[in-house]
This record gives structure tokens, sequence and C-alpha cells, in this order.
């Protein structure tokens, strides 16, 4: 067969087109130029378009704009120089969602070297990606309140640290929280966390990290915080906003805070910091409560009391 008589045969035999119809996966066809010239069941399924909609078009109707220039001129020249690419992608389905996808585009070559053709291959993944969302909220973030778990926390520590700019850890404690679950009962109990937790956020920025450590302990990261000085002023603002009574199906109950805290000060450790501000919460404790103390030398000295 000579070069004329190849450019004549069409893109897909019967039982080529046959198979590719069959397939759950979506399949979009382009000629060298780009523009489609064929699309399988599947691809009309997930994309929401019907064929007459796509055909003779470019593939880039599908765009979400959450790719950039340079990530399509990577993609192209992967299939230049390799022949194919595959990797994660976004679109956008007629109806305007936007939806991940796992995409295969592979030149088609004739006996010559000549690109005949373009075929895509992609599968929606939108279910995994729920899936991996899910599994990642449950890795990093506590299910009752929604705020990050210690584990996060202590990743965005971490990284703080790394950054060498000033920051404050808070380590909270709610007083009388056992009375309120004695009085009210155990779904009180969670109702007021999930309070006490909403209204902690709404004290602090949202470059800063509100946390709940465990049963009735929340920490704080107060990010770039200039000093001591301002660090105290949002404790104290915290100490304040958790005194104010909470409704509890329909019930009021009150509780206050034991705060520690701690200046970021030389070269430390995140359990270093979370100890000390740790310890400056049981000094708080130590004179009933219901206060804020930052972690100084004198702290270190005081002895340590059960809660």
């Amino acid at each position: 067969m000579d070069k004329m008589a190849a450019k004549r045969q069409p893109l897909l035999s019967l039982s080529a087109w046959q198979v590719i119809q069959a397939m759950q996966d979506g399949v979009v066809i382009t000629d060298p130029k780009g523009a489609i010239r064929a699309v399988n069941d599947a691809f009309c399924a997930v994309t929401g378009y019907a064929r007459p909609d796509v055909i003779g078009r470019n593939p880039s109707l599908l765009h979400s704009g959450r790719h950039d220039r340079a990530f399509y001129s990577r993609m192209w020249s992967s299939i230049r120089v390799d022949g194919s690419w595959q990797g994660e992608i976004w679109n956008r389905r007629k109806n305007g969602a936007v939806y991940p996808e796992w995409l295969t585009i592979s030149a088609v070559k004739d006996p010559w070297g000549h690109t005949r053709c373009y075929l895509g291959v992609f599968r929606d993944i939108t279910s995994p990606k729920l899936d991996e969302e899910r599994l990642k909220q449950l890795a990093q973030f506590d299910p009752l309140t929604g705020l990050p778990n210690r584990r996060l926390f202590n990743e965005r520590l971490h990284s703080a640290l790394a950054g060498r700019r000033p920051l404050a850890v808070l380590f909270l404690d709610l007083d009388r929280f056992k009375d309120v679950n004695d009085r009210l009962g155990h779904a009180a109990g969670d109702l007021l966390l999930q309070a006490a937790g909403a209204r902690l956020r709404g004290c602090v920025r949202r470059t800063d990290t509100v946390s709940r450590w465990a049963g009735d302990e929340f920490a704080v990261l107060l990010a770039s915080v200039a000093n001591r000085a301002d660090a105290d002023r949002i404790a104290r603002k915290i100490l304040g906003v958790l005194r104010r009574p909470f409704k509890l199906n329909g019930r009021r109950a009150r509780t206050f805070t034991s705060i520690g805290g701690c200046m970021l000060a030389g070269k430390t450790t995140p359990e270093r910091l979370m100890r000390k501000a740790d310890r400056a919460m049981y000094a708080v404790k130590e004179h009933g409560g219901d206060g804020v103390r930052f972690w100084t030398r004198a702290v270190a000295r005081s002895p340590r009391v059960r809660r």
C-alpha cells in the first residue's frame, strides 16, 4: 500500500470501532490537527456531550481551567517525543461540572511514521477521588468537630518551625467538662465540643490552626505571631469567648478554660513546645483554672497538679 492509499483508508475498521463502542472507558479520536473525528458512547455518558456537539471541534472544549499552559505544553511534548502521555487531568462536563479523569493519549502512526490520528482513552475517577478525600479526612481531621487532629497539627507545626518564623502554641483544656457530661449526658458533651471548636476558629486567623488534641483538649498554632503580647491577647480573647454560656439541646451550660502558651524561642522541636504549653496549662489549673499562662522557668519549677 502506497502513502496515498494509506491516507484514503478510514481511521478505524468496523471491527475496531465495535470494540471501542463496547468499552466502558471514554474514547475520543482526533485527526492530526486536533479536530475530533469520533467518540464512543462512554465519552458521551461521562462528558454529557452528544456526538454532534463535538465532532469537528477541538478537545479543548473540555478544559476545566485548572491546568495552565505549561501543563498542556509538557503533555504534548511527551506525546511528540514518546508517542504517548498519561496522567490525571481535570475536565469539564457539558453542564459545567468539573471532574477528574485518568487519561491516556497516544499518537497512532502509519507505516511511514506519520501521525494518522490521536487516540484518547479516559476513565472518570470521581468516585475513587471522593474515597481518597474521605480517607484523608479520616486520617487528618477529628470526626466530631471537623478540626485538624493531632497528626495534622503536628505536621503543620513542623512546617512552621522549618520556616523559622515567629510563632506560638496554645494548649487548652475545658474546665468542668466532666460536669457537663455527667449532668446533661455525653450527647450534650459532644455538642459542647463542637460549639467550642467553632468558637475557637472564630478567634484566630486563617493562617492559624485550631486542633482537637484529645478529649476536651484543644491546641492552637499561632503562625507568624509577632510577640508574646499578641499571643497573650489572642489567648485572652479565646478565654472570654469560651466563658459565654453554651446552649445544648435547649439547656444552658457553662465551662471555663485553662490555657497554657509557649512562644518559639531559639531552636526547638514541636514536642518540646507542646510540653511547655501543656506545663503552663497545668500551672493555670493549679490556681483554679479559667486563666492564661505562658511557659517560663518559674512555671517549670512549679508542682504539677492532677486534673
